[in-house]
């Protein structure tokens, strides 16, 4: 593939996207107030929903996140669905729409592709449509020009199914704090009230100008709105760019390129003018690996991690610096140029108006020292922040929110106590780098129609990286299982079955286990049935936890679970080896009890555990004060090693290495395990 050689979009691969809400002008500069409703607002056929009979979803925002749910939830035939956007229709960062920009994610990264190739609203799809596959392949890039993929927009607009153009939303209420909620929009004046099971809150970001130009509004241009100002700005004398990313760069290029165009200063408060990381193992941090590892971390954890990698999505591309080197080198002899200067490490302190003119007072952050500079126009490439959705205000008791008060989704883009509150943006402080990205859209909207539908119309993909993440992983092969998944094994003269937990067949059986008292251990007394088969379809989905159902002569009467400690809670407070195993035991209580039947059954466990070449060495981690299971688990050779503190309880860890289990113990503790069988035996 040819190298790019153009200017590439703001914020790396990211999405970052301007607020299609009410708390903007729409689009960037468009007047979204009463704007005209998209063709399928016509009488009588808008669906709205009821208090009794309420959509399934209802998406505020159409930006590309909120668009690309639009396009996988159109061939759901089960789902009703609204997107409601103030704006008149799409159209995404007109303001820095150069001609020869290019994304910095690859076509594939489009509304739909990453969750559904086949989709009829992808890239492919609309260049086929529109004539243009034969030079999008000939071109042999995989970086559409930024207005090509604006254009592809805007186009799965006007196809997709449910959008509506130019509705205001207003508020958004749940009186009882149950039930549908109901959202109130206005559109060509007048308020209407949808109502939907599930609310998306797809709203996008505003531009964000330092408060220290707010003496000089009338002189200052935000990035965002450059093209539409340009003509003012480059018949100035002098103009000044603020900011160390791509949107700074790109307007920094553009000036210098235009032709009798002014003289030009670019400050940064950045120590240098630092190129975009683009590296491939850079980017395994936009992937579900990285965001599970991120989530674990404390909120001001997360907050100092954003912070420390300003080069993940504030930088600039390689092309645009190469473009800009080569500019200033074409001109560096000219004496006709106008002057231009680059200064980093430099932050702006203060800006007044004097003498018809823009003075701007600096400081280095290096050296301290103060200067002052005189300007015509400020164009500020400062980014952009989270709009703050003010119509989310009646409702914010009923919302997750962080400590600094922000909304706070969990791993699946919920954040509402009872999950029917997504959200598609806003959230770099709860899943760092994978929330803007433009690739990461499509699996988030599939994760929310997971959810909304409650079964999985788009598969999904969990693990994708080659480096892990807050932890070292172990070199497990797998058990020795048979082809039906099931493990058959002898223990203490007895003929055992292992086979894995089904979630759905075995949970009236779990829950009748793990319920009750007895069970406490196990964290699920009081749990509905439901809800223990929804935990068991967890763990089935993970790839570091399995469950067994321990069988003797066809009757189910144990559970195991085996885990990898590397990614448990343990490996917080305790040094995880290469080789550990996890392992956690449950028998069920009976009228009947034989005796021997659990240690019969922790052998067991241990010859599943054994049969991995890998397993080189098993770990239990029982409640101190559970001194009947510790009885069983010295009988079966396991040494305790120490003393943890985990969430529920103080752990005693216990360890048997291969070799030594109890089959070669010498079982000096029999009777004292004898004991312990007849009394309650939990993890």
């Amino acid at each position: 593939m040819t190298p790019r050689t153009t200017a590439s979009h703001p914020d790396r691969r990211h999405g970052t996207e301007p607020a299609h809400d009410d708390s903007r002008p729409a689009d960037q500069g468009s007047t979204p107030s009463d704007a005209a409703s998209t063709p399928t607002d016509a009488p009588g056929t808008v669906q709205r929903g009821t208090p009794d009979d309420p959509l399934d979803l209802l998406c505020v925002g159409v930006g590309p996140f909120g668009l690309g749910l639009a396009c996988l939830t159109d061939p759901l035939p089960d789902v009703r669905a609204a997107f409601l956007d103030a704006a008149p229709g799409f159209n995404w960062h007109p303001g820095l729409l150069f001609d020869d920009a290019t994304l910095q994610v690859p076509f594939l990264a489009d509304l739909v592709t990453m969750a559904d190739p086949t989709s009829r609203f992808s890239f492919l799809q609309w260049l086929k449509e529109t004539g243009e596959l034969y030079p999008f392949y000939v071109r042999e890039s995989f970086f559409p020009l930024r207005r090509d993929y604006n254009a592809y927009c805007r186009w799965a607009a006007q196809r997709v199914r449910g959008v509506y153009w130019g509705h205001r939303v207003t508020q958004v209420t749940r009186p009882t704090g149950e039930g549908p909620w109901r959202v109130t929009a206005r559109a060509r004046g007048v308020e209407h009230s949808w109502w939907a099971r599930h609310l998306v809150v797809g709203t996008g970001t505003v531009p964000r100008t330092p408060g220290e130009l707010s003496g000089v509004p009338d002189t200052t241009v935000h990035a965002s709105e450059y093209l539409s100002r340009r003509e003012t700005l480059v018949s100035e004398e002098h103009v000044t760019v603020i900011g160390s990313g791509q949107s700074a760069a790109e307007v920094f290029l553009d000036l210098l390129h235009t032709p009798g165009g002014p003289a030009v200063d670019w400050f940064t408060r950045s120590p240098r003018f630092y190129p975009m990381e683009y590296s491939k193992l850079s980017l395994e941090l936009t992937s579900p690996d990285y965001l599970d590892h991120f989530r674990s971390l404390p909120e001001a954890e997360r907050d100092r991690l954003n912070a420390s990698q300003p080069q993940l999505h504030r930088g600039i591309s390689d092309a645009t610096i190469d473009a800009i080197h080569e500019a200033l080198y074409v001109r560096r002899n000219d004496p006709d140029a106008p002057p231009v200067r680059l200064v980093a490490a430099t932050e702006l302190v203060d800006a007044w108006h004097e003498a018809g003119r823009t003075v701007l007072r600096w400081r280095n952050s290096e050296n301290h020292h103060v200067r002052e500079t005189v300007t015509d126009a400020v164009v500020a490439a400062t980014g952009y922040r989270s709009a703050a959705p003010d119509w989310l205000a009646p409702v914010r008791d009923q919302l997750s929110l962080d400590a600094s008060g922000r909304l706070s989704p969990d791993r699946y883009h919920r954040a509402s106590p009872d999950g029917t509150v997504h959200v598609l943006n806003h959230g770099e402080h709860t899943h760092a780098l994978t929330a803007p990205d433009l690739g990461m859209g499509p699996l988030r909207n599939a994760h929310v129609l997971a959810h909304v539908t409650g079964r999985t119309p788009y598969i999904t993909e969990d693990h994708t990286t080659f480096q892990s993440f807050g932890h070292v992983p172990q070199r497990h092969v797998a058990p020795a299982v048979g082809p039906d998944g099931a493990f058959e094994t002898r223990a203490l003269g007895r003929a055992f079955t292992l086979r894995p937990v089904d979630p759905d067949g075995d949970a009236a059986l779990l829950h009748a286990w793990l319920s009750s008292p007895r069970a406490h251990a196990w964290g699920l007394v009081g749990a509905d049935e439901q809800t223990i088969s929804r935990e068991y379809h967890r763990m089935t989905a993970a790839d570091a936890e399995d469950a067994w159902i321990v069988s003797e002569h066809d009757r189910p009467f144990a559970l195991l679970e085996t885990y990898d400690p590397a990614r448990s809670p343990l490996a917080a407070v305790w040094p995880v080896r290469d080789g550990d195993a996890g392992l956690h035991l449950f028998v069920a209580p009976t009228s009947r009890p034989v005796p021997g039947t659990t240690r019969a059954v922790m052998a067991a466990a241990l010859n599943l555990l054994w049969s991995d070449p890998a397993v080189q060495r098993v770990l239990v981690e029982p409640d101190v004060r559970n001194e009947r299971i510790r009885a069983i688990n010295r009988w079966a050779g396991f040494r305790e090693v120490g003393e943890c503190h985990l969430a529920e309880k103080t752990a005693s860890v216990s360890v048997v290495v291969r070799g030594d289990g109890p089959q070669d113990h010498v079982r000096t503790t029999d009777t004292e395990a004898s004991v312990a069988e007849r009394a309650e035996v939990t993890r």
